[in-house]
């Protein structure tokens, strides 16, 4: 017959002896056994019962002893900068945790804010890591945790509104907001814009930015203090309401208008109306990005900038659509296409920009034909005698649309009759980058002066391109080396 245990556990009343006398705040509620037993592990249970096989009580406090070890039990953490539980990061100190977190990109940053723990949520609250937002309309109700790139966040109209109350929009200095084709709607746009007071800097795009989202950006708050504009070329305001919201915007100092929105006489209303508002003192602008579209080039944009804005010193003209290199024969069922090619579009002098240091010219072709050489050389000989004090140029001459054509075609030459416009390089030039140009050791000269000449890219330059980098680097003392690619330098990624 079996042996058979009298383990026992202690009577029922004399674990419930008669408690002395206490006061509420020492009274404490008796734990439950079967809670207890039911964290202990089965090698531990075992154990317990061996040990009280041959007689004896188990007493709570040694069932407690044989407890599987857990985590500490949460806490509701609402604010404050209190770790607990998160590993290594524990015993980081908050400023080191908090620059750690500060690299990250924005859809990480939110994501270690909200999603990792409750101990790491006192990020909500410090204030620099939410200064910036760049936003895309999401066409779905998809969190951001889902969609977009880790630089920026997408969406919803519900989103972002909701995403705005959380990071505090009264703190947010710039805001780069994408509507998409249809996904952010105009009210939602234009009150984001009436719930950020102190930006500083904004980026506008997507065709729902509309005369509604101008006309409430003129009357926004941050309007007359605002430093940064960028407007995307898919946006739906018409130049006249482009330049309305501009004239409201004096103290600006980067501006980027988009294509086919820009003309010369939008650019001297505008300065005129800076003027005014500055009390008669000049514009502030110091960088300033344009586009135009095909067949609407006016030379006169490039050669009135400095006049306008005398602080300038960044300049960016995309699509330089001077007279292209076309053949008679070709399109000869559009005469008057053909007729205003053959015009010369560079014409006149360009008003000196004294303060200008980086100039960015890109785009000199069309669909399937290049520019002139002529034209090139009268373009870049004027812009440079210009600009005495560049220190850095990029001529990014761009590819044909049309792929099949681009082995027929020649590419223009930076030296026609008139001379070689690369010799009016300036003695400051730092740093030099021409793409989709066919260049020669001559174009810069017989022996360049280019003191502080530390870096030169040549990308799609022609078969004699290697030979001009070596002998920049000969006449050079500054440049040590070149590079010299049989690609096109991209147009966003050159610098």
């Amino acid at each position: 017959m079996p042996r058979q245990s009298n383990i026992s556990m202690a009577p029922k009343r004399q674990r419930q002896a008669a408690p002395k006398k206490a006061s509420p705040a020492q009274a404490a509620p008796a734990p439950d056994i079967r809670e207890l037993l039911k964290r202990c592990s089965r090698s531990s249970l075992e154990s317990l019962l061996v040990s009280k096989f041959d007689g004896g009580f188990l007493s709570v406090e040694e069932v407690e002893a044989q407890l599987v070890p857990t985590a500490p039990p949460s806490r509701a953490m609402l604010s404050g900068t209190e770790r607990v539980g998160t590993g290594a990061f524990d015993e980081l100190d908050c400023d080191v945790f908090t620059a750690i977190v500060t690299e990250l990109d924005l859809r990480d940053r939110l994501q270690v804010a909200t999603c990792v723990c409750k101990g790491w949520r006192f990020l909500k609250d410090v204030s620099h890591l939410w200064t910036s937002m760049r936003v895309a309309g999401s066409s779905s109700e998809s969190s951001w945790r889902d969609r977009g790139s880790h630089d920026r966040v997408t969406v919803s109209n519900s989103g972002l509104t909701r995403l705005l109350d959380w990071v505090g929009a009264a703190s947010l200095t710039e805001l780069r907001l994408h509507t998409g084709d249809a996904a952010l709607q105009p009210w939602t746009v234009t009150s984001t814009l009436s719930a950020v007071p102190a930006i500083k800097v904004l980026h506008l795009g997507g065709k729902k930015v509309n005369a509604a989202v101008m006309e409430a950006t003129a009357k926004a708050a941050f309007a007359p203090t605002l430093r940064e504009i960028h407007i995307g070329e898919d946006v739906a305001g018409s130049e006249a309401r482009i330049l309305s919201m501009l004239q409201e915007m004096p103290a600006l100092e980067s501006l980027s208008v988009p294509r086919g929105r820009v003309s010369a006489p939008m650019l001297r209303t505008l300065a005129a109306a800076w003027r005014t508002k500055r009390n008669g003192g000049p514009p502030l602008l110091s960088k300033l990005t344009l586009a135009t579209s095909w067949g609407q080039f006016e030379w006169e944009l490039v050669c009135c900038v400095g006049s306008l804005f005398p602080e300038l010193e960044e300049l960016t003209v995309d699509s330089l659509s001077v007279g292209l290199d076309v053949p008679l024969s070709s399109n000869e069922d559009n005469a008057a296409w053909r007729d205003y090619q053959a015009q010369p579009k560079v014409r006149g002098a360009v008003d000196a920009m004294p303060r200008l240091v980086r100039l960015r010219l890109q785009r000199f072709c069309g669909y399937d034909f290049y520019a002139c050489s002529s034209e090139v050389a009268a373009c870049l000989r004027a812009v440079l005698r210009a600009a005495p004090a560049l220190e850095t140029l990029l001529v990014l001459g761009g590819e044909l649309t049309s792929t099949r054509n681009r082995a027929d075609k020649t590419l223009p030459r930076p030296t026609d009759a008139a001379g070689a416009s690369l010799e009016l390089l300036p003695p400051s030039l730092q740093e030099l980058v021409l793409s989709d140009l066919d260049l020669a050791p001559d174009d810069f000269g017989i022996a360049p002066s280019l003191p502080a000449l530390r870096r030169l890219q040549l990308g799609n330059c022609g078969a004699r391109a290697a030979n001009v980098a070596a002998a920049l680097v000969r006449e050079c003392p500054k440049l040590k080396d070149a590079v010299v690619e049989s690609a096109p330098v991209k147009r966003r990624g050159a610098d």
